[in-house]
C-alpha cells in the first residue's frame, strides 16, 4: 500500500481550508491578514502579507480558468489604490504600504496561453500548481510547485526630454505656459522627483506620482492624483489649458495637499 497518494479536493472552498492551514509551504514567511477580503468589486480568496512586508493578493481555482487572471487584476487596481489604508487596518503586522503588492495565482493547471498572458501585464503575477496528498491514516498535506513564465526580452522605448514633449505642442505660445507650471511642480520641494516617458512629464514623491503635465498639439493638461490625509488615492483631477491664459492656482494647491499627505514638506 503506497504511503502517499494523490487526492482532489471536492470544491474550492475544501481547497481554500487545505491553503490557508498550510500557508506557510506556499511561502515562508507568509502571513495571513484576511481570508476573503471584501472590496468593492469581488472578494479575493487571501490577502497575506510576506516577509519583506509587501501585500500578496492570492486568488484560487481549482482547475486552469484564464479568468483568475482577470479577477487577480481587478482586486490588485483596488488594493494598490487602498494600500496605505489596509496598512492601518491590521496595524499589527508589519506592512510597508509603499511597496505595491504582489499577485499570487494557484490552480491545478495553467495553460500555455495563461503563462503567456502574465508576460503581457504590469505587475507581475506568480504561479503555482498544486498537488493534494493524503497519507495512509488520512492526514492531508499540499504541495505547491512553481510555473515558469516565459520570458520576453524587450528593449524598453527611451523616454523622451522635457524639451521633446514640449515640443510636441504647435501652439507657441502654450510652450512656455508649459514650461512655467513645470517650474511651479518643481519648486514645492527639492525632493519632487520630475520623470518623463513617451507621452508626458510626471511627478512623484517617495514612489508615488503626484502630478503630471501632458501635451497635446494645441493644448496640454495638469493632473493630480489627489491622495487624501490617510494616503489613499482618490478621483484623480485635471485642467486642460488650451489659452495660456487659465488660472491653474487651485490645481497647484491640490498638488501641494497631496504631496503633504505622503509626507512631503513645502519649501
Amino acid at each position: 500500500m503506497p504511503t502517499l497518494k494523490k487526492i482532489k479536493p471536492k470544491n474550492e472552498k475544501e481547497l481554500h481550508s487545505i491553503i490557508d492551514k498550510e500557508l506557510d509551504a506556499l511561502e515562508e514567511g507568509l502571513v495571513l491578514l484576511k481570508y476573503e477580503f471584501t472590496l468593492a468589486k469581488g472578494t479575493p480568496d487571501f490577502i497575506c502579507v510576506d516577509s519583506g512586508g509587501r501585500l500578496v493578493i492570492i486568488e484560487v481555482k481549482l482547475h486552469e480558468d484564464e479568468n483568475i487572471i482577470f479577477q487577480a487584476l481587478r482586486y490588485y487596481n483596488e488594493i494598490d489604490k487602498d494600500r496605505y489604508i489596509i496598512a492601518k487596518m491590521f496595524s499589527s503586522k508589519k506592512i510597508n504600504p509603499e511597496e505595491h503588492p504582489r499577485i499570487l495565482l494557484i490552480a491545478g493547471k495553467f495553460s500555455d496561453d495563461i503563462r503567456r498572458f502574465c508576460t503581457l501585464v504590469i505587475p507581475d503575477i506568480e504561479l503555482h500548481e498544486y498537488t493534494i496528498l493524503e497519507t495512509a491514516d488520512g492526514k492531508e498535506g499540499i504541495c505547491f510547485h512553481p510555473v515558469s513564465i516565459p520570458k520576453i526580452e524587450e528593449i524598453p522605448p527611451k523616454p523622451k526630454t522635457i524639451e521633446e514633449i514640449t515640443g510636441y505642442i504647435t501652439n507657441d505660445i502654450l510652450k512656455p505656459v508649459f514650461n512655467k507650471v513645470l517650474e511651479e511642480i518643481k519648486k514645492i520641494s527639492k525632493d519632487i522627483e520630475d520623470y518623463t516617458t513617451q507621452e508626458y512629464v510626471g511627478f512623484k514623491y517617495r514612489g508615488r506620482q503626484i502630478a503630471w503635465l501632458w501635451p497635446h498639439r494645441k493644448s496640454f493638461d495638469i493632473g493630480v492624483s489627489n491622495i487624501d490625509e490617510d494616503g489613499s488615492t482618490i478621483e484623480p483631477d485635471s485642467l486642460r489649458i488650451e489659452a495660456g491664459a487659465e488660472d491653474y492656482t487651485e490645481i497647484i494647491e491640490k498638488i501641494k495637499k497631496s504631496f503633504e499627505n505622503i509626507g512631503g514638506k513645502l519649501q
